[in-house]
């Protein structure tokens, strides 16, 4: 039997990172074939060779204009991107008296204009081809996180842009939606203070931290879900219908 995604080239940006690999294995076996995309060579091809199928280790930094023409160039000559994921992203933040405007803008760069820029120019081949879908990794601190200003107005953007473009894509075939993960266990969350990982779990409804998995099956779903455009998924346990951490 031939999965869901037989046939049709996906691209995953921060492909080898917790959620991106498990996006990016996901993808593969819903019969994609693959380009895992990120910025280390060697944790790119480790990845890569990690996952079954059809996937394409793929160097790509999402804030420079020649990396991101350079990465759709190998899409074309596999035949264009059908599947756009932007999970590449950065989490550094900080109270408003302390934010820096360096770092106010790295953000922005990495989670916001980067995957703009790159869906520019995929779009653009999804047109010609009258089909395609995109899929942005925003967050559930898009809602508001205590102390992460700078990283909240990044991925509001990418969630507004996410409905903005879905009405002007619609027409040439394409959806385009966001996945809003909340506390998930990667790399990334693990070197939490022990206290605020454990406020953190007691506002989580269903009583656990999200596995990259549960993202990644929210991803899979919107890559082929033709009717579906302009939405954003919260997977996040139930922990954006309130926010008891916050108190």
């Amino acid at each position: 039997m031939t999965g869901p995604l037989e046939g049709r080239i996906a691209l995953v940006t921060g492909g080898a990172g917790g959620i991106g690999r498990a996006i990016c294995a996901r993808l593969s076996a819903d019969g994609a074939t693959v380009l895992l995309a990120d910025l280390d060579p060697a944790a790119v091809e480790t990845a890569a060779g990690d996952i079954p199928g059809v996937v394409h280790p793929l160097v790509l930094e999402v804030t420079d204009p020649g990396s991101r023409h350079a990465a759709v160039a190998v899409c074309r000559r596999l035949g264009g991107a059908d599947v756009l994921v932007n999970c590449a992203g950065v989490l550094r933040d900080a109270r408003i008296a302390k934010l820096e405007p360096a770092l106010f803008r790295r953000l922005t760069e990495i989670n916001l204009l980067g995957p703009l820029a790159l869906t520019r120019l995929v779009a653009q081949d999804m047109t010609s081809r009258g089909r395609g879908a995109v899929v942005n990794l925003a967050s559930r601190a898009w809602l508001g996180t205590f102390g992460s200003t700078a990283y909240s107005t990044a991925k509001g953007g990418l969630v507004g842009a996410t409905r903005s473009l879905a009405l002007e894509l619609g027409p040439a075939g394409i959806t385009v939606n966001a996945v809003a993960p909340g506390f998930i266990e990667t790399p990334m969350t693990a070197g939490l203070p022990s206290e605020v990982r454990r406020r953190t779990l007691a506002a989580i409804p269903v009583g656990r931290a999200g596995r990259p998995d549960d993202v990644a099956g929210a991803v899979a779903f919107l890559a082929d879900a033709p009717y579906v455009t302009g939405q954003v998924l919260l997977v996040c346990g139930g922990r954006s219908i309130g926010d008891p951490y916050a108190a």
